[in-house]
């Protein structure tokens, strides 16, 4: 573990690095790719209005009661480069919904898993439980470590932002058509240690997170959400497949064409409006909302 995680009290994190670019590229809404910075996560009302530039009716709520049983929600209060957006600055919050419960498919067949390095993917829910190595279908190891767990619900796709954002790098080398764990692949280790914390309103690991590298710089796709209402809302995208590194090149935006296209083709984002292109105005509409997934009654963190 680097020293720079070492001064952390919450975070247990490997080496990050400083993000670079990649080139640059009435109330007005956007669609596209934008290099965003982070300006602060889960601030207060005070803090909030400083930040959005208006004042909120009431405070922010980050835990919160529901339905689908408790939620810690993590805002984080973004900001766009304008320099490298065509002149366009948006604040915005980009808002991660966590709940203390398995990550699971729609039929509860399979189950997200994660290992101390941030990896993760989807597994048989009998073979999550027995701990069995996760291979790609042509019989090699899958990309993640033989030491995994059950992921939370939201967990993975904070993950995949805060990697992102924080340029760290990976523990894995593609080897002859095989992911190979590096020698020295406890200097990358990337996992959230009291996730738990966040269920009573304790923040302060991703706080810490954040400051590593207040100057780094995050590609989120942005895009236009319409109510059954009418209604239409700045949206930016939370699936951690969709959060690019500031550096991202073209073969990465190609990559998440595809993710969003097949998105797309199974349901999602049916109420809004992505693109992936370099950030600009608004000019499509979208319909249709999506319906969350039943809770499955399980906890996760808690004897974390």
């Amino acid at each position: 573990m680097s020293n720079i995680s070492n001064a952390l009290s919450f975070l247990a994190i490997g080496k990050t690095q400083e993000s670079t670019e990649a080139g640059s590229g009435g109330f007005k809404r956007y669609v596209g790719y934008g290099s965003t910075y982070v300006l602060d996560v889960n601030p207060n009302k005070q803090k909030t209005d400083e930040l959005m530039g208006y004042e909120s009716k009431a405070d922010p709520e980050y835990v919160v009661d529901t339905e689908r049983g408790k939620e810690a929600r993590i805002t984080f209060i973004v900001k766009t480069d304008p320099e490298t957006n065509n002149g366009i600055e948006i604040t915005n919050k980009l808002v991660f919904t966590l709940r203390n419960a398995p990550a699971y498919n729609k039929d509860q067949t399979k189950v997200q898993v994660i290992d101390d390095f941030g990896n993760h993917t989807w597994v048989n829910v009998e073979d999550a439980k027995a701990g069995k190595p996760v291979l790609l279908s042509n019989g090699n190891p899958a990309k993640i470590d033989t030491k995994y767990r059950m992921a939370g619900d939201g967990e993975c796709d904070l993950i995949d932002f805060l990697k992102a954002l924080l340029c760290v790098e990976d523990a894995f080398n593609y080897v002859n058509g095989v992911w190979v764990k590096k020698e020295n692949a406890a200097e990358y280790i990337f996992k959230l240690e009291h996730i738990k914390d966040y269920f009573s309103g304790n923040f302060s690991e991703l706080k810490e997170a954040i400051a590593l590298r207040p100057n780094n710089k995050v590609k989120l796709l942005y895009g236009v959400r319409t109510t059954d209402e009418g209604k239409q809302y700045q949206a930016i995208a939370t699936r951690g497949d969709l959060i690019l590194r500031n550096n991202a090149g073209s073969n990465a935006l190609a990559k998440a064409e595809t993710t969003l296209a097949n998105a797309k083709q199974n349901g999602s984002f049916a109420n809004t409006v992505y693109k992936v292109q370099e950030l600009q105005e608004y000019t499509i509409e979208a319909t249709n909302l999506e319906k969350p997934v039943e809770s499955s009654g399980e906890t996760l963190w808690d004897e974390l």
